[in-house]
């Protein structure tokens, strides 16, 4: 019996970013659960190149994507289809599977199209806009683990290398202050962060 190709869903790249890893076993797909709730194994995002490296053996390239909420990065491997023929700065409207590893979330590009039309930027954000007015909001009231919010904590503090202040943490990472001043707190207190200048937070 055939696989049911999922559809790829329009998303902002922060709601993949900001989402939970799920692992699953056997012919059923692994995916990605958002702030909202959706169960996602492949996305349809659009957003403007800002890097991109190509293997000298050519048998693997990467672009990162920037929409304005997050960036992500869409890999492929054994060819340099399709991100061949984008370059830096293009706005690409990008499909493909839903992928983690080592603790990044990333796509496999199985289409990538340049888009000139800035209504076709206009028209994203606002199917983007009423998803969101759709959407259920999802109950945060169950009980956050300490280690999990430590470890999310770390990986934020080691993608900004440079520092980032407690209000752009809070922004980032979703959470009432109360649950992470202690562990802000533990990893200062630990010597794994320091504060450079009052109000910000940077991993040693």
């Amino acid at each position: 019996m055939p696989v049911e190709r999922m559809t790829a869903l329009k998303l902002k790249i922060a709601d993949i970013t900001n989402g939970e890893w799920v692992r699953k076993e056997g012919l059923e797909p692994s995916y990605v659960v958002t702030p909202s709730g959706e169960h996602v194994s492949r996305a349809r995002i659009l957003g403007t190149v800002v890097a991109k490296f190509v293997a000298d053996d050519e048998n693997f390239a990467t672009a990162t994507i920037d929409d304005g909420t997050d960036t992500i990065r869409a890999k492929t491997f054994k060819t340099l289809k399709p991100l061949d023929s984008v370059d830096i700065g293009d706005i690409v409207d990008v499909i493909g599977k839903v992928r983690e590893y080592a603790g990044e979330i990333y796509i496999i590009p199985e289409t990538v199209a340049k888009i000139t039309d800035p209504n076709f930027e206009l028209l994203r954000e606002l199917e983007l806009l009423k998803k969101s007015k759709t959407l259920p909001v999802q109950n945060k009231e169950k009980e956050i683990d300490k280690t999990d919010v430590k470890k999310e904590l770390l990986k934020l503090l080691e993608k900004h290398s440079e520092g980032i202040t407690y209000a752009e943490i809070l922004e980032k990472m979703k959470l009432p202050e109360e649950t992470l001043e202690p562990v802000i707190n533990e990893v200062l207190a630990e010597g794994i962060c320091y504060e450079p200048v009052p109000g910000k937070l940077k991993k040693i």
